[in-house]
């Protein structure tokens, strides 16, 4: 008899075999997480999902198509509360805003270590035993607000609904903070973009956290373009 799987299972989806392998080969070096697998079509990650489930699944986007987001579509329109989490291009704002819209639990770069994905991991509720908490795997709301998918042909998600949240007041240097956070550059990065110090983005990334009642950037920026504050 097979022993059971110690740790979280996580499965990754990308076309791209070489992209596949590597999101793996990082992810397989945490130790909280038991198994890796990986899948390249939108066929047979469904095939897959019909008999099973993993603990995440992590999709892989790419600027030029959407068949990744629309795999990730179809995932959770079958599978409302299956945390997922995407990973695509620093500046690929459209792809956050779109991942977002379906209902994904977060947003990573393409070039996130392994304890950047950890922390990945663990914003969806994975918790260090590789399990997550029932409370957290609750079914997701309704699809709505998206386009519907026609057949296998990709389709470009984007959202048409808001967050029935009051809007917060950022200042403009906390809208300029967040806009480059949703670009995935660093607080180096954007500090040195505004003519400011690290330590000054810090503090209006600190300040427009707890406007947005948000814990980390991925909530903050997804929070921005659910409430409209970024569009």
């Amino acid at each position: 008899m097979r022993a059971p799987v110690q740790g979280a299972t996580v499965w990754v989806y990308d076309e791209r075999r070489r992209v596949r392998d590597d999101v793996a080969s990082r992810l397989v070096a945490l130790p909280f997480v038991g198994r890796v697998e990986v899948v390249g079509d939108a066929q047979s990650l469904m095939a897959r999902l019909a008999t099973r489930t993993p603990d995440v699944l992590v999709v892989g986007t790419q600027r030029a198509v959407d068949t990744g987001l629309s795999a990730a579509t179809q995932a959770l329109r079958s599978h409302p509360g299956l945390p997922v989490l995407v990973l695509g291009a620093p500046d690929d704002a459209e792809s956050v805003r779109a991942a977002v819209a379906f209902g994904a639990r977060g947003y990573l770069r393409w070039d996130a270590s392994a304890i950047e994905m950890g922390l990945g991991l663990s914003r969806v509720g994975l918790r260090a035993d590789g399990r997550i908490p029932q409370q957290v795997t609750a079914p997701a709301p309704a699809w709505s607000g998206a386009a519907p998918l026609a057949g296998s042909a990709p389709t470009t998600v984007r959202s048409t609904v808001r967050e029935a949240a009051p809007a917060a007041a950022l200042s403009m240097r906390e809208m300029q903070v967040l806009t480059g956070m949703s670009q995935g550059k660093s607080n180096a990065q954007i500090g040195r973009e505004l003519y400011l110090s690290e330590d000054t983005i810090k503090t209006h990334a600190r300040r427009l956290f707890r406007k947005l009642g948000a814990k980390d950037r991925a909530e903050a920026v997804a929070t921005g373009f659910r409430r409209g504050i970024m569009t």
